[in-house]
């Protein structure tokens, strides 16, 4: 067991650094029974910031993306910060997006069920230092129309991203996107029905398994994924979308790109989808500033690839190509 003092640097850098706790705050950590232990890390930080607590358990969702009850929505929504270490990960929720609307800065911990989730490499990134990077890819995805993943492996996709924002996910909790911690990226919602081609999947589906036996091939047709091909890690991501007989898990709901240097493929939501120049295409829910509502959201990662923004290239595998 990791003892509730070895947790505590990281939970203070959530509460003071990220979250910007302050005297009087009205804070929430929402938890759930298998993240006590974590969320009581938190609990201890955001007592020594001075801020007002409000600790409250919840049953994990079956799936990432699950809606959250009334009474959890009209909590969040109460709140000025609302810290959510879950098993579940709470981002694409209507409660979130509720709660950010009426002025809440949200960070969502998403798999912080593990033991030693306050001690992962990611939390020593410098994010102060990685601020402007993200910021600046982000805006370049909002100067673009267009959009296209290439790889040496098969990866050639091609998406419209016209009038759509590019979101700065830096770690930093604001009214407008989400943190989630040491999760640092940049992203955008493609515009829904222009994907059009192919990505194979050579890194991790967070949240359904790492790639060991077979790169996933999944191939998009007028921004819906049409087929899934590759090992058993394709079949597990074609079962567990077949599952949620919503025929809008399969549209390409977001973009991003992995911009924490601390970060490993591991197996974890957090890392993976943040490890450096990782090139992030997600199933399901559109990202903010999207319209597709779906059952789920389910991150795809592949490494080594190109990220073209108007035809223009901003990463090479881990090469960021945007002076700042």
């Amino acid at each position: 067991m990791v003892p509730l003092t070895m947790k505590l640097p990281n939970a203070r850098k959530v509460v003071r650094l990220l979250g910007q706790a302050a005297p009087g705050m009205e804070v929430l950590v929402l938890h759930d029974p298998s993240t006590a232990a974590n969320a009581a890390a938190l609990e201890i930080a955001v007592t020594e910031a001075g801020a007002s607590l409000t600790m409250m358990q919840t049953m994990p969702g079956g799936h990432h993306g699950r809606e959250l009850s009334p009474p959890v929505a009209a909590a969040m929504k109460a709140s000025e910060l609302i810290i959510a270490p879950m098993r579940q990960n709470v981002a694409h929720t209507q409660a979130r997006r509720d709660a950010q609307e009426a002025g809440a800065k949200v960070i969502v911990l998403p798999e912080a069920d593990g033991e030693d989730f306050f001690l992962a490499p990611g939390w020593s990134a410098d994010f102060e230092a990685l601020r402007p990077q993200i910021d600046a890819l982000a805006k370049a995805f909002h100067e673009a129309d267009t959009a296209r993943v290439r790889s040496d492996q098969g990866t050639d996709i091609a998406m419209s991203i016209e009038g759509r924002r590019g979101r700065s996910l830096n770690g930093f909790a604001n009214t407008v996107d989400i943190s989630a911690g040491y999760c640092l990226e940049a992203s955008i919602a493609p515009v829904e029905g222009t994907a059009e081609g192919k990505i194979v999947v050579n890194a991790s589906i967070p949240g359904v398994a790492l790639i060991e036996k077979a790169p996933v091939e999944i191939v998009f047709e007028k921004g819906l994924a049409v087929s899934i091909e590759g090992g058993p890690e394709a079949e597990a991501f074609r079962t567990l979308l077949a599952g949620f007989d919503d025929p809008n898990v399969y549209n390409l709901g977001e973009l991003g790109v992995g911009m924490n240097p601390e970060c490993r493929i591991d197996g974890t939501m957090l890392s993976d989808e943040s490890v450096w120049g990782g090139i992030q295409l997600a199933l399901g829910t559109s990202a903010p500033g999207g319209l597709c509502r779906a059952a789920a959201h389910y991150d795809t990662v592949l490494t080594g690839a190109v990220l073209e923004l108007g035809g223009t290239p901003v990463f090479d595998g881990d090469a960021f190509l945007i002076e700042t």
